[in-house]
């Protein structure tokens, strides 16, 4: 039996989403029901948490490919299909689920279409909605113009407005449409032989259309068969916040008409290509301005502050000269209140990191009034803006907790019902805490023939808002028809291995919806915190060189200076200074690889502080996530205070 090529070959790539990928996995295996001989991959892109161990531990047969870096999706993928045997190949996301009788039914399908290129289950969100990424147009003129100008929302039925995600085709219709979604494309091998594998010149995003592209010139037809269906966990937004998602997507976009359509027709290009850079250009904005939301408010109000102040000084409103000079205290202010990190997402509604701010911004700008006369003010002016900018931004702070608090404690509506579907039995601490947030109901009879219709009545007429569903009981293509009958109806869902207990934390913390699938972005890795970091580093730098270094060559002898690691690493700050390492990071002699998570190396940092002989790799890291996903000004400084500290007091040797 092992001699014989395999039915299918199933390839995924995967990227930090280790339980996504275990649900995944076993979905598979109770979809086939050893009836077709598989063959799976899993490309791991240096995943941090612990996939790779995941899969040799609980699926040895698994052919693991791990990556040292993520080389992204394309290529990964690549990586496998080269030395892959199946007859037929899927290529299949970690964060789906598949039905009972999936390959069943897709064998037999393309069987009967002997001109399949591709095939696309009918995939379906955890609000039970369609993925409209399932079937696609190619971005032609008469496609992408109207896409890019919001007319296919505005009319989602209309064929003209709405080609490109054929919203006004019936979802339970099998069509055959011109590309389909990378989380699921069932591919016979020998097509792929003709057409090649993935284009690498895209990372992320594109590259199944491009295949689809050359498919489609090969001959071949796709095809859209919603009589499979499968659960996608798509990240709906959570992964379009970032820039790199705009990067990625619209960067995608770009190479694909380059590559496709630029020799056929200039004018297609050049519209394409225009309404590209209009969409990727209004992105940019708009995530710019969502980013620096909280510093445009707060710098508006002590604006107004100001206004109000020189108008009840001088019976007017301030001049264009003035209005440089107020420019100019306004971005002392904003200075101030970013270095203590009133805006990092932690601190971003703290009223004591205004208060800081705030003083240390008034004592800046007073002292400015004195020693540089070109930017002095009335002094009264000053100390009444910064009165009025305190009362201004502890206001909209405190507005904003206590709507969240109404929000969060229901007072103003009712609560959220959530229905479990389990065999387990809720722990009393996390039923209690479940009630706390929500009307809680738990369904666990599982005797009933009927489990399902009582299931969809229970959802119905208890007028549940989500629905987890913890069981081995159920079949997934019974819990995928559940959620398809209530796509209407605004309904959640999410599924927790029923291995596990129910925890609070899993049903809260684990959003399978909202996890980011092809990329994490830690504070380590934000671009406004790593401007802040690196303005850092040099102004700290540059200080530490010209008082502590020349201080500690003075009164070290040669011998001792040679022993204190403290005057070692100092040392090195011309390093910092030129950009090679960062003050706080990962130990000088911590070989980490190629994780893009963990910034540079640092003189000092939160292993150096807490390193010991036994340390082992989950200290190492445990101390590297808390810092990438913490980092800040505030807590470098932190750590910088306790390195002098333990270095002074003999505490602690600091590595």
């Amino acid at each position: 039996m092992s001699e014989l090529n395999p039915d299918i070959s199933i390839v995924i790539v995967n990227y930090n989403v280790k339980d996504l990928l275990k649900n995944c996995l076993n979905s598979i295996y109770k979809a086939n029901d050893n009836k077709f001989l598989l063959e799976i991959f899993v490309i791991d892109n240096n995943s941090i948490d612990k996939s790779s161990e995941m899969v040799r531990n609980n699926f040895p047969e698994v052919h693991l490919i791990k990556n040292e870096k993520n080389v992204g999706f394309s290529k990964a993928n690549n990586q496998a299909l080269n030395i892959l045997k199946g007859k037929n190949v899927l290529i299949l996301n970690p964060d789906t689920i598949l039905a009972e009788k999936t390959f069943e039914k897709l064998i037999e399908f393309q069987k009967s279409h002997p001109d399949t290129g591709a095939i696309s289950s009918k995939l379906i969100l955890s609000n039970g909605k369609l993925d409209s990424a399932c079937r696609r147009s190619f971005p032609t003129p008469s496609v992408a113009i109207p896409r890019m100008l919001g007319l296919s929302k505005l009319f989602p039925k209309s064929k003209m407005f709405a080609k490109y995600n054929l919203s006004y085709e019936d979802v339970d219709k099998t069509i055959e449409v011109d590309a389909i979604c990378g989380a699921f494309m069932f591919i016979p091998k020998k097509v792929l032989d003709e057409t090649g594998f993935f284009d690498e010149e895209y990372f992320m995003y594109g590259e199944d259309l491009d295949l689809c592209y050359r498919i489609k010139k090969q001959g071949y037809k796709i095809y859209y068969f919603p009589e499979v269906i499968t659960i996608h966990f798509k990240g709906e937004s959570t992964k379009k916040t970032h820039l790199s998602y705009v990067n990625n997507f619209y960067g995608a976009m770009s190479i694909f008409v380059k590559k496709n359509f630029t020799g056929t027709s200039r004018f297609l290009s050049f519209v394409l290509q225009a309404g590209i850079f209009y969409r990727s250009t209004m992105s940019y904005f708009l995530r710019i301005v969502n980013l620096l939301k909280y510093t445009i408010l707060d710098a508006i109000l002590i604006f107004a502050a100001f206004l109000i102040s020189v108008n009840s000084r001088f019976g007017t409103f301030p001049n264009r000269t003035y209005l440089a000079i107020i420019a100019f205290y306004i971005f002392i202010w904003i200075l101030c209140l970013t270095l203590i990190g009133s805006y990092s997402k932690k601190f971003r509604r703290s009223l004591k990191k205004v208060f800081n701010g705030i003083v240390i911004g008034f004592f800046i700008n007073a002292s400015i009034t004195f020693f540089f006369k070109e930017y002095a003010f009335s002094r009264e002016v000053v100390l009444n803006s910064t009165i009025i900018s305190f009362a201004g931004l502890c206001l909209w702070r405190l507005i904003y907790k206590l709507v969240n608090f109404i929000r969060s404690a229901n007072i103003l509506a009712k609560k959220p019902r959530l229905l479990i579907i389990s065999e387990s039995t809720l722990k009393g601490s996390v039923e209690e805490e479940l009630k706390t947030k929500y009307s809680l109901l738990h369904f666990n009879d599982f005797e009933r023939n009927d489990v399902m219709s009582e299931v969809k009545e229970v959802i119905q007429i208890e007028e549940i808002d989500e629905v987890v569903f913890s069981s081995n009981k159920i079949l997934n293509r019974d819990i995928l028809d559940c959620m398809w009958s209530f796509r209407d109806k605004n309904v959640r869902f999410k599924i927790i291995p029923s291995e596990k207990d129910i925890m609070l934390s899993a049903i809260h913390s684990t959003s399978l919806d909202n996890i980011e699938l092809i990329e994490i972005e830690y504070n380590i890795n934000n671009k406004w915190n790593i401007f802040l970091k690196g303005v850092f580093d040099i102004v700290v730098s540059f200080i530490l060189l010209i008082t502590l270094f020349p201080i500690l060559s003075l009164t070290l002898s040669e011998e001792r200076q040679k022993k204190s690691r403290l005057y070692i690493k100092l040392t090195q700050l011309p390093l910092v200074l030129r950009g090679k390492y960062s003050l706080v990071g990962n130990p000088l002699w911590l070989d980490y690889g190629n994780y893009d998570y963990m910034g540079k190396k640092g003189l000092t940092g939160l292993i150096q502080l807490n390193y010991h002989e036994n340390i082992n790799d989950d200290e190492f890291i445990k101390y590297n996530l808390f810092y990438a996903k913490n980092q800040s000004i505030t807590l470098d400084s932190e750590i910088l205070l306790r390195t002098m500290y333990n270095y002074y007091t003999k505490k602690k040797k600091s590595f």
